[in-house]
């Protein structure tokens, strides 16, 4: 295993020193990207569900540098994720992209799993107005305290009302081990402002349900 993971952290750092080299050469500009979420479930006593807060790099077609962090509320889990990979195909319908990611748990009842996670997003433009995006995420273990995971983090179809507003509706779910499949749907509403896209979620969960808030800011530098 820590041969495995020496491979894994000397191959992510050629990656990501060979790309970045080679998009300097292209002089294509960095785009940096902010993401944080939140959710609160509805019912009493009202505890937030997660927290995430998210970094990326990306010049042209690859996403240098992409990590960030995740809890589920508590202290006691946490999940600290390091990745990148490829925008490799692009077209006016579809925008497909390939990131993987080197994932470690943290905290008193994650027990030290560690993960691969294999993060393929497709983004569509159907019309000038209508969108969808899919991505679907298994998590591969890389260690005795880890198991299969798969993870439907979201696929969703979007209307755009105006230049500013989005509404939607979309499904996410969850499968861990030999737990049974979780179906998470939600209605999606985005407010697009100078300063970042506030996503908000009204989402239905085994438990009751839950709002969320996802912001992005995405920033073109030189």
């Amino acid at each position: 295993m820590r041969n495995t993971l020496l491979a894994l952290f000397l191959f992510l750092g050629w990656v990501s020193t060979s790309l970045a080299d080679e998009a300097v050469s292209h002089n294509n500009p960095m785009t940096y990207i902010y993401i944080a979420r939140t959710g609160e479930q509805f019912q009493a006593p009202h505890v937030f569900t997660y927290h995430l807060l998210e970094y990326a790099q990306q010049r042209g077609r690859w996403l240098i540098t992409d990590f960030g962090v995740y809890d589920c509320g508590h202290g006691n889990y946490r999940e600290l994720f390091i990745g990148g990979g490829p925008v490799f195909y692009h077209s006016k319908l579809a925008t497909l992209t390939q990131e993987v990611f080197f994932a470690q748990d943290t905290g008193a009842a994650a027990h030290s799993a560690r993960y691969l996670w294999i993060w393929p997003v497709a983004d569509f433009q159907f019309t000038p107005r209508l969108t969808g995006e899919a991505v679907v995420v298994p998590c591969i273990p890389l260690n005795h305290a880890a198991r299969i995971q798969y993870d439907f983090d979201r696929a969703k179809l979007e209307y755009a009302l105006d230049r500013r507003f989005t509404v939607g509706a979309g499904y996410s779910g969850s499968k861990y081990a030999s737990d049974a499949w979780l179906s998470k749907p939600f209605l999606t509403t985005t407010v697009s402002t100078r300063q970042g896209a506030f996503e908000f979620w009204l989402q239905k969960t085994p438990g009751g349900g839950q709002v969320q808030l996802r912001y992005q800011l995405v920033h073109v530098g030189r």
